[in-house]
């Protein structure tokens, strides 16, 4: 117990007793002070999350069980803390990017009748996913794997009173419900091979003597779980519907929590998924296929937070791409430079739709916003560059990274690494030039937008700061994530850009610019005309493919089938079971009444035959 650091205790004691502060003292009487004990204790996770990078990066290495919950023969179920370098990397991205969201879901919700609600919640998502990262073992990261689920349930259907919160809340459960019965699965695997002993390093360390069916079936598994959470294809479905919830659980949800979880689970069994020989390149092409049909649809949608939420789907493709050729370091600084990136356009687009008094906003709606809104504008402009990949801005040295190897590779991956490429800068960028510098499009709404109060600007200032100067630090990273963890696992560092790299990606992603700004700006007419003139191709990316209905359909088909097969087991089961009883108790009943035959002889029998029973079981 001594060996655990004080900030490792802060990191989850702030959280949970901020929480319970709230729920029992502050809710009940000042519902509208709620966030201020949720904010103090963003600032100490961020102290906490800060002070252990601070000693991973000087060499400190902890992996210490704290307690065990379940004991029997010997199987045993821990609980403890894994504080590595890959664990702290996400750790201080998520620390600090949740709590300027937090900062700003202050501001952006206080008005709200649910807020109080809403912070415990919110905080509660932020707990869920900090305790997944410095989980020590798989049933552990799992049980915090479930609570990211469900708190991310509340929050996307927070205002449920919409019917269409509802039901993306619950699409959302339910998709995530198919991936997280695969990590179950996985984990009991994991467990029998183990005999209970689930710690990374135990399950590490006895793989090669575990048997391959049972090693191969887990890691399927471990991927499968991760679809669903990263939102990879086919379970992707569930993360633009999740629009519905409000802005900055959004903003948390594809910046620092939920859809992270399935690339650092990915990231964190990597021995376990590389130890079967198909299984990276599966996850790669399934996140290329990801990576660019979700960078497609982004292109033709109009709702600004749907494109966002698209372009969320194709970078977390990027990610599960780069593992595909093992280059899991650059997947994960991609994961640290996105979380930023996203986090501010998200927030700036909560930004438009506060000043326009609207949830939602269209880029019809928009246009010409720079003038308006020179802060958000701003902020955006500088996460827009990041996304795009253009130097100097951060995403360009996490994206060029992973473009350079996929270029490497040649062949079908190099045109992937283009498509993605160019497609980045096109949606984000057509974005761009049509809400904040095209004409406006409908008088009565950027006409009266205006910055809103400085707690909605503060905290996405900051964060456009990370999306600039993050990607300067792939060096101190390097070393990171070679604190007890990459050079035991097979991670390579992340490699510094090459000049034919640079000049790749850069003309890829000038392209995508180029090619916005001339259908945006030169030829405004086409980029509204090609819907009418193509309209099956609108419908095909509409439906995501096609994969929309698809998955409506076969939603259908398993209700119905196993609404026939309750059907069937209630009416032979339990319907059978019910009347047999009621047939026995008849009959019973008429035997019982056959011996009342009104006779004294047949009582006097019945009563000498009682009398001897009793007689023989006492005597004997």
């Amino acid at each position: 117990m001594n060996l655990v650091p004080w900030s490792l205790w802060l990191l989850i004691a702030s959280p949970v007793c901020a929480i319970l502060a709230v729920f029992f003292f502050v809710r009940p009487r000042k519902p509208q002070w709620s966030h201020w004990p949720i904010l103090g204790s963003c600032a100490l996770v961020c102290l906490a999350a800060t002070d252990l990078t601070s000693r991973v990066y000087a060499g400190m290495v902890l992996d210490v069980p704290v307690a065990i919950w379940m004991l029997g023969g010997d199987w045993y179920l821990p609980f403890g803390f894994r504080v590595d370098g890959l664990g702290t990397a996400v750790l201080l991205m998520v620390a600090w990017v949740g709590a300027l969201i937090q900062v700003y879901a202050s501001g952006y919700m206080k008005h709200d009748p649910g807020f109080s609600r809403f912070v415990l919640l919110f905080h509660l998502f932020y707990l869920a996913m900090i305790g997944l990262l410095v989980s020590n073992n798989f049933v552990q990261l799992y049980l915090f794997w479930e609570l990211v689920g469900v708190c991310s349930y509340f929050l996307i259907g927070f205002w449920y009173q919409k019917e269409s919160a509802r039901r993306a809340a619950l699409q959302a459960f339910l998709a995530n419900r198919v991936g997280d019965f695969g990590l179950m699965l996985a984990v009991l695997l994991l467990m029998a091979m183990t005999h209970g002993n689930t710690s990374f390093s135990s399950v590490f360390r006895l793989l090669p003597a575990a048997p391959t069916e049972m090693v191969t079936l887990a890691a399927f598994l471990v991927f499968w779980a991760a679809t669903a959470k990263s939102a990879q294809f086919p379970l992707y479905f569930w993360l633009p519907d999740a629009m519905e919830g409000p802005t900055p659980v959004s903003a948390l949800m594809h910046a620092a929590t939920m859809v992270t979880a399935g690339i650092f689970l990915l990231v964190r069994a990597w021995p376990l998924i590389s130890s079967i020989e198909l299984l990276p390149q599966l996850i790669g092409w399934v996140g290329a296929a990801t990576a660019i049909g979700a960078g497609l649809v982004a292109c033709a949608k109009t709702d600004l937070k749907r494109v966002l939420a698209y372009s969320t789907v194709s970078h977390l493709g990027i990610m599960a791409f780069a593992l595909g050729f093992g280059e899991t370091a650059p997947a994960v600084f991609h994961l640290l430079t996105h979380g930023f990136f996203k986090a501010v356009l998200f927030l700036c687009v909560g930004n438009i739709a506060h000043a326009l008094g609207k949830a939602s906003v269209g880029v019809d709606e928009t246009g010409g916003l720079a003038a308006k809104m020179p802060l958000t504008f701003g902020c955006f402009t500088a996460a827009a560059l990041s996304l795009a990949g253009l130097w100097p801005f951060a995403g360009f040295y996490s994206k060029d990274s992973i473009l350079d190897a996929a270029f490497h590779q040649g062949g079908l991956q190099a045109a992937a690494g283009v498509a993605i490429a160019f497609l980045s800068s096109f949606y984000i960028f057509r974005m761009l030039f049509l809400s904040f510098l095209g004409p406006r499009r409908e008088q009565r709404g950027p006409g009266h937008a205006h910055e809103g109060e400085p707690v909605l600007g503060i905290p996405v200032f900051f964060l456009s700061l990370g999306a600039v100067g993050a990607g300067w630090l792939s060096g101190p990273l390097s070393r990171l994530l070679a604190s007890g963890w990459m050079l035991r696992t097979g991670m390579s560092p992340v490699p510094d850009w090459t000049w034919n790299g640079l000049f790749a990606s850069q003309a890829c992603a000038l392209a995508g610019v180029g090619a916005a700004y001339f259908l945006t700006t030169l030829r405004p007419q086409w980029d509204w005309d090609w819907r009418r003139r193509f309209p099956r191709v609108e419908r095909l990316l509409e439906s995501d493919f096609g994969w929309k209905p698809t998955v409506a359909a076969f939603s259908a088909l398993v209700v119905e089938a196993a609404g026939m097969f309750s059907r069937g087991w209630d009416t032979r089961l339990w319907d059978g079971l019910v009347e047999s009883t009621a047939d026995w108790a008849k009959r019973g009943g008429e035997r019982a009444a056959s011996l009342a035959t009104g006779q004294l002889n047949d009582y006097l029998w019945w009563m000498l035959a009682g009398t001897t029973g009793l007689l023989y079981l006492v005597l004997r």
